[in-house]
């Protein structure tokens, strides 16, 4: 006899973009440069100004944000690390670990450069504002990775 489920499941959310650089180039700006491309006036949890945003490049490493005073707020904890083609994270920006999601990113080369897939999973968490929370994300990662991440990708940057 199998067991019933007893939680829906909620689809995750998953974009691609194409971005015109080397798999290692769209890593790097990805995770080394995300302070340039992450919209902090407008996503950061912080009640003060924020400073910058990191992502420390190992397993057990932090994603968090620095505010101008010195504060620093979690958003999540890498799980995975696989340069330059794939890693994942936690994510709880403002919440506590017990309802983080997990955001999944793979760098794919193709002809046109890299294929960038995220795919960010885990609602069910949430609980009752779950479905309401991904349909802001859904959203939300139109903007960030595939209006500011890919922006900063196509800036004639040498890295």
């Amino acid at each position: 006899m199998t067991e019933k489920k007893t939680e829906e499941t909620i689809a995750p959310v998953r974009k691609v973009v194409i971005v015109h650089r080397t798999v290692e180039d769209a890593f790097h700006v990805f995770t080394e440069q995300v302070a340039i491309w992450w919209p902090l006036d407008t996503h950061s949890v912080g009640e003060h100004p924020s400073e910058t945003c990191e992502i420390e490049g190992r397993v057990g490493g932090r994603f968090y944000e620095r505010l101008n005073d010195g504060t620093e707020v979690l958003w999540g904890e890498i799980l995975q690390w696989n340069p330059p083609n794939h890693l994942a994270f936690t994510w709880h920006p403002g919440r506590e670990p017990d309802s983080a999601q997990t955001v999944e990113v793979t760098f794919t080369g193709i002809d046109e450069g890299t294929r960038v897939e995220l795919t960010h999973s885990g609602w069910e968490k949430l609980g009752a504002p779950a479905l309401e929370t991904r349909d802001s994300y859904d959203a939300g990662w139109d903007f960030v990775l595939g209006e500011r991440y890919v922006a900063c990708c196509e800036q004639e940057v040498t890295l």
